[in-house]
């Protein structure tokens, strides 16, 4: 069986039944439709190479050889005459070549084996499913099996279904198995859905499988949507029901929509209906959202109608924003109309801002502007920022939080394209009672591509406290690339600012220079700023060198930055020597801090040394004050697992 995109059913089952993983798109990906090829492709895509059988593996000479037309083929110009020379190889190999072909590409690591490994296994698999599945449960890199697992299962179960599901159930797990299992579901479904169905409510070895019945339903319905409805309903209570007769009314209703509306009709009220309703409201919302639309107003109020809505307006809003927001206008109140309003305005702030701002200024229902006002800033910065901060600037000021969140969504767009001429823009702001938070964002912008420049700019505004704010702030981007620089200029600020821009740069500062961000924190005054920027020295210096970091930490006066430093070192050192950590966390000051990180660590520790966990938890709670109950109940469990005498 030649590499083939899936159908448009099983591509869709397996994007809603599994993880997308690396085998899908490296296995399939390579093989989508395209169009047709020119007469020079097609001159081109003759066989990369003509495959001889063997009676035995074959030499090392022949590998390469055939690894070098694999890849050639690959890479032959023009995407449909590349997918036909490799397919052409692949399906020329007999097992031994495609094994021996595996191996070497396994082998030896690099960018091709995306593409080449999970065909060769699918290749492998087709002919010899038992030696591909045996030879890749004895591979040691779990990404490694999780990259083959789909391409070998898929192939195995287009052959033998039964046997590919009784060989998955029995795989060892600690691999990514979701798209294997997936596939082999949809692949044995398409070929016997009553066998598969009974396949998987027969399999008790504790594999995701059963969670996909609903797939099969799904291939049922596609095949015989009149059996299948009546099978589904045979099904017990529970999500599982739900989700099949979901997956078969929405089916149905792609084949014979009169039908299956008629089928989910018939249904008594309950879950059942609702799902086969939903099903149906779903396919209706792909092709004629207006007719789902006005089909779900008519729907009680409920969780279910607000999910259907919400599906059936984002898909008019794509196709018709103006046509929703004219019949929303017309038809709809309440939530509904709040529903339908914010699906067009969010797809219109995308295609047509200047029209979507003066939609806005008409509206007058502050329920969509307070959220749709700042979410057009976003969108139209994204497309024309000069624009987009004109406009919000020119917003009124009789909601200002409204109106300054339009301005810094508008002030974000400017700054990722012209960080300098944002700043600008906000130097003629001086006025505006958002200046000072508008300006701090200018300078962070600014400062992480020229923070000497964006540190100039801060020391030109005129003297304000938005002023020493963005100073604050420029000197921090500074101090990432001249510490010494910031950390002097930071000295010179008023007594009632310095702390915190000293604060502030000793945090950036640790980042790439912690001990020497740690030698200058004696030059803050105790209180929040200093116990931030102690923290942050720990943090950074832990991740780099946490002995040197502890032996630092050992130094510092009780106190709560002690404790904030303390904390930073127990939780990097805590599985790797939780002993340590354990005697390093009951000397914090702070008796809530302390008690939690306590508890935390027995927690962790119980599950590596139960013993010495057990012996901890106990001196713990008979030494600290201020446990909670709940922190003294999970101590004396972790006590009472002890196995000593």
């Amino acid at each position: 069986m030649p590499f083939v995109a899936p159908s448009r059913h099983r591509k869709a089952a397996l994007f809603q039944l599994a993880v997308l993983g690396t085998a899908f798109a490296a296995g399939w990906a390579w093989a989508v439709h395209a169009p047709g090829p020119t007469p020079t492709e097609t001159k081109k895509s003759a066989r990369a190479a003509v495959i001889v059988k063997h009676t035995g593996p074959p030499t090392a000479a022949e590998v390469a050889r055939l690894k070098a037309e694999f890849l050639r083929a690959q890479h032959l110009p023009g995407r449909f005459a590349s997918q036909r020379a490799t397919m052409d190889f692949v399906e020329g190999l007999d097992a031994e070549t495609a094994k021996a072909l595996l191996q070497d590409f396994a082998a030896r690591p690099g960018a091709s084996n995306a593409n080449s490994l999970p065909m060769l296994a699918y290749r492998w698999a087709e002919l010899e499913p038992e030696g591909a599945l045996t030879w890749m449960q004895t591979l040691k890199d779990p990404k490694l099996k999780s990259m083959l697992v789909s391409s070998i299962f898929d192939a195995y179960s287009s052959n033998d279904p039964a046997a590919a599901l009784d060989a998955l159930t029995k795989l060892h797990v600690g691999f990514n198995t979701g798209m294997a299992e997936a596939g082999v579901v949809i692949n044995f479904a398409q070929q016997d859905p009553r066998a598969a169905l009974a396949a998987l409510k027969g399999e008790t070895s504790g594999s995701n499988t059963q969670n996909y019945v609903f797939a099969v339903y799904e291939q049922w319905a596609a095949q015989d949507p009149v059996t299948a409805s009546a099978e589904v309903l045979k099904e017990p209570d529970g999500f599982s029901r739900a989700m099949s007769v979901q997956s078969v009314a929405q089916t149905w209703d792609e084949l014979d929509p009169v039908a299956a509306k008629a089928w989910a009709e018939s249904l008594p009220d309950g879950d059942s209906k609702d799902a086969a309703m939903k099903g149906i409201i779903w396919t209706l919302s792909e092709m004629d959202p207006p007719a789902a639309v006005a089909n779900i107003t008519t729907m009680p109020n409920g969780p279910l109608r607000d999910l259907n809505l919400r599906r059936a307006t984002e898909n008019w809003a794509q196709q018709d924003p103006a046509g929703l927001l004219a019949y929303a206008d017309k038809n709809l109140t309440g939530t509904s109309y709040n529903t339908a309003v914010n699906s067009a305005l969010g797809q219109m702030s995308d295609t047509d801002p200047v029209g979507t701002a003066a939609y806005l200024a008409q509206l007058g229902d502050a329920n969509i502007t307070n959220s749709a006002i700042p979410a057009l800033a976003a969108a139209w910065a994204q497309q024309d920022p000069p624009a987009a901060m004109a406009w919000a600037q020119s917003l009124p000021t009789d909601n200002m939080a409204v109106r300054n969140s339009a301005i810094s969504k508008a002030l974000s767009g400017l700054s990722n394209t012209d960080p300098a001429g944002a700043a600008a823009v906000v130097g003629t702001m001086s006025a505006d009672p958002a200046f000072g938070n508008l300006a701090t964002q200018a300078v962070n912008s600014w400062g992480a591509v020229d923070p000497q420049a964006a540190y100039k700019w801060a020391e030109s505004l005129p003297a304000s406290e938005a002023q020493t704010g963005a100073v604050t702030a420029a000197l921090a981007q500074l101090a990432k690339v001249d510490p010494q620089t910031a950390w002097d200029a930071a000295q010179q600020l008023p007594e009632s600012n310095r702390t915190d821009a000293l604060g502030k740069v000793i945090g950036s500062w640790a980042v790439a220079q912690p001990a020497q961000a740690a030698a200058a924190l004696p030059s803050l005054s105790a209180g929040t700023e200093t116990n931030t920027a102690t923290t942050a020295v720990a943090k950074n210096w832990v991740a780099q060198d946490p002995q040197a970091a502890g032996q630092w930490i050992g130094t510092l006066p009780q106190g709560d930055a002690r404790d904030g430093a303390v904390v930073q070192l127990v939780t990097a050192v805590g599985k790797s020597d939780p002993a340590a950590a354990f005697n390093l966390a009951v000397t914090i000051g702070q008796a809530t801090t302390r008690n939690t990180q306590v508890v935390n660590l027995a927690k962790q520790w119980a599950a590596s040394n139960p013993d010495a966990a057990a012996t901890a938890a106990q001196n713990a709670m008979d030494n600290l004050t201020g446990l909670t109950r709940a922190q003294r109940t999970t101590l004396q469990n972790i006590a009472n697992k002890s196995t000593k005498p």
